[in-house]
């Protein structure tokens, strides 16, 4: 006997259906990252920026900038100026922990010696239109090759970490979102060791670039595996951030050759394996490290010409995007 599936059961399911591909389709555009780059700091980075834009054939949304830590002590603010004058709105901000030649510690900016340097620094942000930024505190703290690093006095980070962002949210007018970005790959300190807490962090970085972390990993298959499956590679990145409810970004990101000559250079595959992973996941910004220093990953001076024609296809809006309707930092 062949069964009989109501006209009211069928519409039903139908709707069904249609509910779950439009929830689907939603989810899918609300996992679009902001797309930026790297071209140098303060006026110098707008002019790059300008170059960068002629060779993709689009604009990025979004550029980074480094804060020296003379600029902070200073106040100064050229940078700032340029960026607002160039009319670029959306601009990451990499603020220092310590100077550079050993004057102070980590307790020393626990226990409050630097506030004003940070209050300061923030009022002047509101004041030229950049209240609203996103804030990397202390980036890549994991390694040793910055004074911050974490390991020197883990609970020091923590407490001066969470002092700076005390303070800069206190300034009237403040809507920082504050980034706590790692370097990405092997380092004998291990980053969740330095987790200030969820109250004081917005989204969880990774400074990723296409370098070999095994030996053995020789070609692009390889290499990227590597990446995604070493102690504190994409895997751990994702499952970190998720387990703490907040966002991914990747702050620094980018192939190409090391001065000693290692690194995965003109590797396509690299580009195309990024772009799927952040389309696939909750990653909230990402920005191209289009420089030549410490790894050479530049673009578009030509000189890695699979990697840049794979970065504009994906990453260039002339190709069809999904429409963003809502954005990781608002969730």
């Amino acid at each position: 006997m062949t069964r009989q599936t109501s006209p009211m059961r069928s519409i039903v399911t139908l709707v069904l259906l249609i509910m779950a591909s439009s929830m689907h389709c939603a989810q899918a555009a609300q996992a679009r990252a902001t797309v930026g780059v790297y071209k140098g700091a303060g006026c110098d980075g707008v002019k790059g920026l300008a170059k960068f834009t002629q060779w993709l054939g689009d604009k990025p949304e979004q550029t980074l900038e480094f804060i020296s830590w003379k600029v902070l002590s200073a106040g100064t603010h050229w940078g700032l100026g340029c960026w607002r004058d160039a009319g670029q709105k959306a601009v990451v901000y990499s603020l220092p922990m310590l100077p550079d030649d050993g004057s102070a510690t980590l307790a020393d900016g626990a226990a409050g010696k630097f506030d004003a340097l940070y209050r300061n620094y923030a009022a002047t942000m509101i004041r030229f239109g950049y209240g609203s930024s996103i804030v990397r505190i202390g980036w890549e703290f994991n390694g040793a090759w910055y004074p911050w690093a974490a390991e020197k006095d883990p609970q020091s980070f923590i407490a001066y970490w969470r002092r700076i962002v005390k303070v800069m949210r206190a300034v009237p007018g403040a809507n920082f979102k504050f980034d706590w970005c790692t370097a990405g790959g092997w380092t004998n300190f291990l980053p969740e060791q330095a987790y200030p807490g969820d109250d004081v962090v917005d989204i969880i970085g990774m400074d990723f670039y296409n370098v070999s972390v095994d030996k053995k990993a020789i070609t692009p298959e390889q290499r990227w595996e590597s990446r995604m499956n070493t102690r504190r590679g994409l895997k751990w990145h994702r499952e970190f951030a998720a387990l703490h409810g907040k966002p991914m970004a990747y702050p620094e990101w980018g192939t190409g050759l090391k001065p000693d000559g290692t690194g995965g250079g003109d590797d396509a595959y690299f580009i195309e394996q990024m772009a799927a992973w952040f389309d696939s996941n909750n990653v909230a910004y990402h920005n191209y490290w289009d420089q030549p220093t410490g790894v050479n990953a530049r673009l578009s001076d030509g000189h890695q010409p699979l990697a840049g024609a794979a970065y504009k296809r994906a990453f260039a809006r002339s190709v069809p995007r999904a429409p963003v309707l809502d954005s990781p930092l608002s969730r």
